[in-house]
């Protein structure tokens, strides 16, 4: 039943339709508790591209600086006396390099591009989110790399609401305090192994999201993790072998598939993808 007052469905009611669209998806796609190694393979986070690590770092602080700035911005216009507290920093940047959370959104759309051997790596937004594969966990693991170290740095910065830049706030992370920037040359005979970007579709979101939720009702009653599983995932997502880290002659399964079926365009005209957040902070 709905609440008259507020045309909202009460708490109760709420956490029992959760309950229930867990039950429905646990037939529908699995779920798993914790990190059962029998479903590792399903479970466990795609590898970063550790060899572009060095080349992306730069590229990757400055965008997760700037996403901090602006969504930093955000908050202090909506807050009460426009005054947001430290500890709401705190959270700010312990979430920005997940792409599992709101903050980290940007991760999933982003792209990793060479346009040639020897070529600069440079990242390009994608207007739609991605699912996060290896690419999308190279930029999680070079941005966590920057923000593990300086977090409550730039939590107190943000806080103090200095510098007033998002230039200079960029510069004292990335350059003064990281020292990941300027970005490392690319050697001349450097070519990267590239991964299909795919665009996260509407199915995929609202398992996202529900996940999210149903995890943060399982932390708040002091019960494990729950993960809802696609049974295709150990294969383009997971961990059946297919991103181990002998990428001499690694092919992107993604990108075979599509190779093998003409080409097929997966890219912004792909019905159902999911726009970015951007616009809403």
């Amino acid at each position: 039943a709905r609440s008259a007052a507020t045309g909202t469905m009460p708490r109760a009611s709420r956490a029992n339709a959760l309950l229930a669209a867990w039950a429905a998806l646990h037939f529908c796609v699995g779920v798993v508790e914790g990190q059962n190694g029998e479903m590792e393979q399903f479970t466990r986070k795609p590898r970063a591209f550790n060899k572009d690590l060095k080349y992306v770092s730069c590229a990757v602080c400055k965008r997760a600086v700037e996403e901090v700035w602006n969504i930093a911005e955000h908050m202090r216009e909506v807050a009460p006396y426009h005054k947001v507290g430290e500890d709401e920093f705190n959270e700010l940047t312990l979430n920005i390099c997940d792409p599992d959370t709101d903050e980290g959104e940007w991760v999933s759309m982003q792209d990793i591009e060479q346009a040639k051997k020897g070529a600069s790596i440079k990242l390009k937004q994608e207007e739609y989110m991605g699912e996060c594969r290896r690419e999308c966990r190279t930029i999680e693991k070079a941005c966590t790399a920057v923000f593990d170290e300086y977090r409550e740095d730039l939590a107190e910065l943000l806080w103090k609401n200095e510098p007033k830049t998002l230039e200079k706030m960029a510069s004292r992370v990335c350059t003064k305090w990281a020292n990941v920037c300027p970005a490392k040359e690319v050697p001349k005979k450097y070519e990267r192994v590239d991964e299909w970007w795919m665009p996260m579709d509407e199915e995929s979101f609202k398992m996202r999201e529900m996940e999210k939720t149903m995890n943060q009702l399982s932390q708040k009653n002091g019960k494990q993790p729950v993960k809802f599983v696609d049974p295709m995932g150990g294969m383009m997502m997971g961990s059946d072998g297919w991103d181990e880290e002998d990428e001499g002659g690694w092919q992107d399964p993604m990108a075979a598939m599509m190779e093998s079926m003409g080409g097929m365009d997966m890219g912004e005209d792909e019905g159902g993808a999911v726009p970015g957040g951007d616009d809403e902070l």
